[in-house]
């Protein structure tokens, strides 16, 4: 017993220890995933050392030891990386919500262009075009047009905030510069609000409390607003009471372009933030976003890009990648409210839309229509894998912007079953899009063009669109 308690407190390596608390100089190599640097002991111990960028040599202390590797907390930067920057974010070394902001934005975008490529060298193992820097931001602050927050207790009162670092522990926000200006400051305002009339806020350990997550959505090409709690349990008779009269009218004085205020319940232990059903407190429900040439409505639980002028242009290129000659058949899974769905019609003949959450599958019908491209787009509802075995007509092109999970085995067999022209793949994750890669590549398609879009300044995530075609 004495000896498996110890192992969690000691890393034996070539008959030399690392033990917890240890300080260590350290030489970083490359950007891990999570956007901490990759660096190794002189006995060969990975360790993981977030806030450090490449090539920086660093005096850390071990914090956490486990099988493989260890993390260390640096104390001192020894040898800094020309492109260090300071953080502007008074909150940035408490909260979780960015990793990068000691780093130029030039570096930055240098630094997820790696990440990409390194995903593609260690998970896909094939050969792959030379991959561009990443695609700057058009704006690097107040770019966010969507914010999710939990909410939880905080000095006696409700806060909302972000979550810190490799933990569930809530640092309360008052103002974010990352979300858009319209929204900005909510999170603040709405903890006073809520602290002020009493509500409890939810308790993750012991799932009591009611509000537990702030959605913030702002339309930054409309100027509207949507703001959504997340409840963990009905609410009573005096509660609803109290939302309609007393907490709408606060938080229209104190947002004059909140166009709607709606009510999600999430019933469920788990780390999803939104459940199946949404009630409208104030407003239609809905927020209207402009991506020209198109318009789009939505509610609080569609998926819908949070860097708006940057999802145009990702949008244009993936519908470049598509072709654009204007004989194409377009198949595209996982295709939401319809966003790059238009995209795809301007310059396709027809375009076939599969999407599963039916909250989203109407407001795709509402956004086609109202864009006038009803004759070009057919829509089926129900998740991808029930749909695709209905499917017999030839496709000139497949494009899939799945979650971050990736495409499931049945979607990937599918595809490559049906022989399209081009597949353009579009992902958020670099890990899951190596992996399906490497399963097209199976198929008989490799990557001939990859492109990376940067949009989420200040975090490790990146966007990515790539081609793949048969060779």
């Amino acid at each position: 017993m004495t000896f498996a308690f110890c192992f969690f407190w000691t890393h034996w390596i070539g008959g030399m220890a690392v033990k917890l608390g240890d300080r260590v100089v350290l030489r970083t190599e490359k950007i891990s995933s999570d956007g901490s640097c990759i660096a190794h002991t002189s006995e060969g111990l990975v360790v993981f050392v977030p806030g450090a960028l490449p090539g920086e040599e660093i005096k850390g202390k071990i914090v956490r030891i486990k099988r493989e590797y260890a993390i260390a907390e640096p104390e001192k930067i020894l040898s800094p990386h020309p492109g260090r920057s300071t953080p502007f974010c008074p909150l940035y070394e408490r909260c979780g919500g960015c990793q990068l902001q000691h780093a130029e934005y030039s570096l930055q975008c240098r630094l997820k262009t790696d990440i990409v490529r390194d995903a593609f060298e260690r998970i896909y193992r094939g050969p792959f075009p030379e991959i561009p820097t990443c695609e700057p931001s058009p704006i690097e602050r107040y770019y966010r047009n969507k914010g999710s927050l939990p909410i939880g207790s905080a000095e006696g009162g409700t806060a909302a905030g972000y979550y810190a670092r490799r933990s569930h522990d809530i640092i309360p926000v008052a103002s974010c510069p990352i979300l858009a200006k319209e929204i900005g400051n909510l999170p603040g305002t709405v903890s006073g609000i809520l602290t002020g009339l009493g509500f409890p806020p939810y308790n993750e350990k012991t799932g009591k409390g009611l509000f537990r997550h702030l959605i913030l959505r702002s339309g930054t090409g409309t100027g509207n607003v949507l703001l959504s709690l997340v409840a963990a349990r009905r609410l009573s008779k005096s509660e609803k009471e109290r939302a309609e009269h007393r907490l709408i009218p606060l938080l229209r004085s104190q947002c004059q372009d909140l166009r709607t205020v709606t009510l999600n319940y999430n019933f469920s232990r788990s780390n999803v933030i939104v459940g199946k059903t949404t009630e409208t407190l104030f407003g239609d429900g809905l927020i209207e976003e402009r991506l020209s040439p198109y318009r789009f409505r939505f509610d609080s639980t569609a998926f819908f890009q949070v860097n708006t002028e940057q999802a145009a242009r990702l949008y244009k290129t993936a519908a470049q990648m598509a072709g654009q000659e204007g004989t194409e058949k377009v198949l595209e899974l996982y295709s939401g409210i319809g966003t790059l769905t238009c995209f795809l019609a301007e310059g396709a003949s027809s375009v076939t839309a599969v999407e599963e959450w039916m909250p989203s599958v109407e407001r795709m019908k509402d956004n086609v229509e109202a864009n006038g491209l009803s004759g070009k787009i057919r829509i089926l509802p129900g998740p991808v894998e029930d749909n695709i075995s209905s499917l017999s007509e030839n496709f000139d092109t497949v494009v899939v912007d799945p979650p971050r999970t990736g495409c499931s085995r049945e979607a990937i067999r599918f595809i490559t079953t049906i022989a399209p022209r081009n597949i353009v793949y579009i992902s958020c994750n670099p890990a899951t899009l190596a992996r399906d890669g490497a399963l097209l590549r199976e198929g008989g398609y490799f990557p001939l063009e990859i492109k990376c879009f940067d949009m989420f300044p200040h975090t490790v995530h990146v966007e990515t669109a790539v081609r793949f075609a048969r060779r």
